[in-house]
């Protein structure tokens, strides 16, 4: 009787332990598995069905767009900066850095004050390239801030000075142009150009760095100061210090002659040898940075002599 007894106790000992494991399992199955399961069959739909990415980024533009359009323009500016720092992959990260751009460029032409802007009494002996020089600005940077007509400058005169500190860096890879502001030691972004084309040299393969060295306007192969009347109708050039990397305008298109064929049913006209032409050697490909003229014109207002040059893929 006894060992019935404790059969039965091990039989029902057994099953219990096995309804436990079998209740366990189940609760996981119920808990765990199938919600994870039904989350992967709900992620192969999304992704079958070609659903739009989730844009993190957009959110933050449209708050700051309306910032902006509320006036509050330090805040939205801000507010875009942080947006292409924390989310560089957002669509939005485009149409915001032209916005910074345009905001960061009135602010710099404005009347307004701002760090860095300051006065400037004309001292005997001043002329703009002196002065320009030795505060660390542009004589085009000067004529554009003061609205200059004229180079003749009077001792005693007042000019609103603005020294540049500003980085070039070329994305070879992007093909853009961007203007970095140096304030305290620290690059912050100021405005990003397009390139219309990029042809660099064969012996300068990024990460590059350099200065600027020299700046040009030429038109009909003279040299032009910014005071004359027909410099904003020049070529401008800004060399850098390794042979072939300018910023420049796109080379002009260069007419190849063409022969006209002959009038069909005439004959050929024999030609002696020795007066055949000879091939048309074609011209070497240009290199530098292409830019818009628009586009280089802000850029040869703000980069000065001495100014850094980067090249990053």
């Amino acid at each position: 009787m006894a060992k019935a007894q404790l059969k039965l106790l091990l039989y029902l000992i057994v099953l219990g332990v096995t309804l436990g494991c079998m209740a366990v399992a189940w609760y996981i199955y119920i808990k765990v598995l199938a919600p994870e399961r039904r989350l992967r069959q709900e992620m192969s739909e999304i992704k079958r069905s070609d659903m739009p990415r989730i844009d993190p980024g957009m959110k933050r533009f449209e708050a700051a767009a309306d910032m902006l359009n509320e006036g509050r323009v330090p805040e939205a500016r801000e507010a875009m900066f942080r947006l292409i720092q924390q989310f560089p992959d957002s669509a939005s990260c485009g149409e915001a850095k032209r916005i910074i751009g345009e905001i960061n460029m009135d602010e710099l032409f404005s009347p307004e004050p701002i760090p860095g802007k300051r006065d400037y009494i004309v001292q005997p002996g001043d002329s703009l390239a002196l002065i320009a020089s030795r505060q660390g600005t542009t004589t085009d940077m000067l004529i554009r801030l003061n609205g200059l007509m004229s180079t003749t400058l009077h001792p005693g005169d007042h000019l609103t000075l603005m020294p540049l500190e500003f980085n070039v860096v070329v994305d070879a890879s992007e093909k853009t142009v961007t203007l970095r502001r140096v304030l305290g030691g620290r690059e912050f972004f100021f405005k990003e150009y397009k390139a219309l084309d990029m042809r660099l040299p064969a012996g300068v393969k990024p990460p590059a760095e350099m200065e600027v060295r020299g700046k040009s306007a030429v038109l009909d192969g003279r040299s032009l100061l910014p005071a004359d009347a027909r410099y904003m109708e020049a070529d401008k050039w800004l060399p850098g210090s390794r042979s072939g990397v300018v910023l420049r305008t796109p080379p002009p298109v260069r007419a190849i002659p063409v022969t006209a064929p002959p009038a069909p049913g005439s004959a050929p006209q024999p030609q002696a040898a020795s007066s055949a032409p000879a091939p048309m050697p074609q011209p070497p490909a240009e290199t530098g940075v292409f830019l818009a003229r628009e586009d280089l014109e802000e850029i040869f207002i703000l980069v000065r002599n001495g100014s850094k040059l980067y090249i990053i893929r």
